[in-house]
């Protein structure tokens, strides 16, 4: 009896060896199909929504002022009307609704859409017209590990945060592509430091580019409705939508606003990998970009 308990206590271990050693690269197969599954349902999707020539597409890396930008747009295309639940409604995040495996919502010209999307996502004769907030990426660095910590992972380190961010060149690679425009889209670039500073200046080079015509009034009341007070005050219609999620606070999307975090946080050593590939990355075609 007690040879035949070791022997099931040996199988048993066996077994357990081996779907141990089976269980890794199952799983990496799965997070594979996912992706897949996601960028299919993905495609489908852009084939309901599809494109049209009036499209003004908000287009950021991460924490670079897209949300900010969205409100100015909207707000001088529809002379402040704030009448919404949540400004996704009405400028919605197309890659996050197909994600979430919501239907497009059917909405009037122009439409006004957010992306973090990669330059290469957008092919060659694309209908539309681009904005492009370019952000100091130290700040974007700042920006993101401060709302990874404040949603999801309390006991994050900033150090730890930053490797792993520097390391996947993400910023740089997104960047890079999207102020080389290879294939010309209509796209104006903004940087977010001069959105911050200099808002009326970029809110008439938008409304130029947009070709819109807006009375003073109008003006008057997006460089309201987007200041940080008010958005920060309305919260609930900018920041994250909801979910039932109790470990995450839905009142830090709207954090600061501010420019110049990222020389406070970035140790010597820090600052200097990022220097280096930024210099390999981004220099040379940003200086040519913002001259």
């Amino acid at each position: 009896m007690a040879d035949q308990k070791e022997l099931e206590k040996k199988g048993y271990d066996y077994l357990r060896l081996i779907v141990g050693k089976i269980k890794k690269p199952v799983n990496k197969l799965v997070g594979k199909l996912s992706t897949m599954e996601n960028r299919l349902h993905f495609k489908s999707y852009l084939v309901d929504f599809g494109e049209r020539d009036e499209d003004i597409y908000i287009s950021t890396y991460p924490k670079s002022g897209t949300t900010l930008t969205q409100v100015i747009v909207y707000s001088l295309v529809t002379n402040g009307n704030l009448d919404f639940n949540h400004i996704y409604d009405v400028s919605p995040w197309i890659r996050n609704s197909s994600f979430k495996r919501m239907d497009p919502v059917e909405l009037p010209n122009p439409r006004i859409i957010k992306t973090h999307d990669k330059y290469s996502d957008f092919p060659k004769g694309v209908k539309g017209k681009f904005i492009y907030v370019h952000r100091d990426g130290m700040d974007v660095a700042v920006s993101l590990y401060n709302q990874q910590k404040d949603y999801n992972y309390p006991n994050l380190v900033f150090s730890n945060f930053l490797k792993k961010h520097l390391k996947s060149n993400s910023w740089f690679k997104h960047t890079q592509a999207w102020l080389k425009n290879k294939n010309k889209h209509n796209i104006l670039y903004i940087k977010y430091e001069d959105l911050i500073k200099n808002k009326r200046q970029e809110v008439d080079r938008i409304i130029e580019f947009l070709g819109l015509d807006c009375s003073e009034e109008t003006i008057e009341k997006a460089l309201h409705q987007s200041s940080f007070d008010f958005m920060k005050a309305n919260e609930d219609k900018f920041g994250d939508r909801p979910e039932p999620k109790p470990t995450k606070e839905y009142n830090q999307f709207i954090r600061k606003g501010k420019s110049g975090e990222g020389k406070s946080l970035f140790t010597e050593e820090e600052e200097e990998i990022f220097k280096k590939k930024y210099k390999k990355f981004v220099k040379s075609i940003e200086s040519k970009v913002f001259k």
